[in-house]
Order: structure tokens, then C-alpha cells, then sequence
């Protein structure tokens, strides 16, 4: 009898090097990372954590960090209003993933990473996904004494929900119809889906980002008002957790559980 298949999760913001220490550390051959933007945009953005813990002072500043819609219309995930807060936690994980050993180096190089710029990209890849597909070789067998105990493979989503927000497919049906592909499709090749949104330093929290609504149909529109804080859906609008609740678990992410462990120690 086979074992139950994984439920698929939903795991809380995590920054760049949080999201590939995460990959180093719990994601086996033939894991796949399906990142939501340009391979640019998620270099670029991994590149500004690394320098602002190199620089934290001249990064404060802030204004440079802040990111205008892309060409596809959405809000660039990487844009706070208030000025990068450190975390020990993050900067430790960014420590530990440029230390990490060449062996874990080397089986972060054997996880297939595809980049979907799009809602319409991420759906397409996903329906005609296949493991047998992927180019990405098994890794290197582990020296002896290097713990290898087995991982469940990971169909991971990085982004899952950005791609959506700001386009016409910010509503129920539009997050349904992708959920329902992602999930069905880690169903079938065996795999765990996972999904983790992107933050930055003082970013959103998952409270505040299962809090936001979101209208039922595809392409509703807002009304009209002052200004884009204060106009609001045409229509009934459910919350983000409503939503997600019917295909994923929510769990913190174990960057979450370290950070709550130092704010108590």
C-alpha cells in the first residue's frame, strides 16, 4: 500500500536566501522551484538582500528599493514603505546558504528552476508538466557520515500569489483556477506542493496577506476613489484565506519558527 500523499501547504513570506536555504535544506532530487517572475527580477532581488546585510546603513535609505509595476502590470513584491528592518534569523540563513557545504551546494544545483513571468506561463507550465522532461541530473551520492535520509520531492511555488495581484486574475476564480492545476498536477507526478510568497525586510507577514480581498470573478473592477488605498472592489469580495483554505494547509515557514524562537530566548 502506498503512503498518503503529502497535503499540499502554503508556507509564510520568505526572503530570497530564506527561499534557497529552504531549498538546500528540505528539498530532495527531482524537486522543482517554479519562481513567479523573470530569472533578472529574482536575481536582482537576491543580489539587494545580500548587499543591504553587507551595507545595512547606506540600504536604509530606502528610496531605491522601492519597485514600480513591471511591464506585466503587477506591484513588484520587492516595495515597502518603511525602511528595511534587519532579522538576525535572515541574516543568518544568508550566512549559512554562502557556507554551506559542497555537498549541499551540489544538490541545490540538481533542483529543476523554471521562471514564469506570468499567470498564463505559470498555468501552461504546470498543465504540461512532467518529470521525465527535466534535463537536471541526480545528485552526487553523500560521503559517508553526511546524514541522507530521504525528502519528500517538492513541486514549490514561489510567488504563487504576486503573479496574480494587480492583474485581472486577482479574484476567486482567478487564484482557484491556478490552484486547482498546481495542486492536481503535484498529485500526479507524486510530489508535495508547496507554496511561499516573497517579502523583504518589514514586508507583510501571512496574517496581513490571507487578510486581503479580492473580488469572485476575473477582470472585476475597482471603484472609483481618491486615491488606490481608498477605492475598493465593484461587487462581493472574499479574503485571500477563504480562498487558499479549500487546497492548502498554513503552516510558518521554518525561517518564521527560528525568528519567534530569538524573540523569546
Amino acid at each position: 500500500m502506498s503512503p498518503p500523499h503529502p497535503h499540499p501547504v502554503f508556507l509564510s513570506p520568505a526572503l530570497p536566501t530564506e527561499l534557497l536555504w529552504h531549498i538546500v535544506h528540505h528539498c530532495a532530487f527531482p524537486s522543482t522551484l517554479v519562481v513567479c517572475s523573470s530569472r533578472v527580477e529574482f536575481l536582482s532581488a537576491v543580489s539587494r538582500q545580500i548587499k543591504y546585510q553587507e551595507h545595512p546603513l547606506h540600504l536604509a535609505r530606502g528610496a531605491e528599493y522601492e519597485e514600480a509595476a513591471d511591464e506585466g502590470g503587477h506591484e513588484a513584491s520587492l516595495k515597502e514603505g518603511q525602511p528595511p528592518r534587519p532579522s538576525s534569523t535572515a541574516d543568518a540563513r544568508a550566512a549559512q546558504l554562502l557556507a554551506a557545504p559542497l555537498y549541499q551546494v551540489a544538490v541545490a544545483r540538481h533542483i529543476r528552476v523554471v521562471f514564469v513571468p506570468t499567470v498564463s506561463h505559470l498555468r501552461t507550465y504546470l498543465t504540461v508538466f512532467s518529470v521525465a522532461d527535466s534535463k537536471v541530473a541526480a545528485p552526487p551520492s553523500p560521503a559517508h557520515g553526511v546524514n541522507a535520509a530521504p525528502k519528500q520531492p517538492l513541486l514549490l511555488i514561489y510567488g504563487l500569489l504576486d503573479s496574480h495581484h494587480g492583474t485581472s486574475e486577482w479574484s476567486v476564480q482567478g487564484i482557484s483556477n491556478t490552484a486547482a492545476i498546481f495542486v492536481e498536477t503535484a498529485r500526479r507526478i507524486g510530489f508535495q506542493a508547496v507554496a511561499i510568497e516573497p517579502r523583504t525586510y518589514g514586508g507583510p507577514q501571512m496574517e496581513v496577506l490571507l487578510r486581503e480581498r479580492m473580488p469572485i470573478l476575473s477582470g472585476s473592477a475597482r471603484r472609483a476613489g481618491p486615491d488606490l488605498e481608498g477605492s475598493g472592489w465593484t461587487g462581493r469580495t472574499v479574503d485571500v484565506r477563504c480562498v487558499l483554505k479549500r487546497w492548502f494547509r498554513f503552516q510558518d515557514g521554518d525561517w518564521d519558527s527560528q525568528s519567534i524562537q530569538n524573540q523569546h530566548s
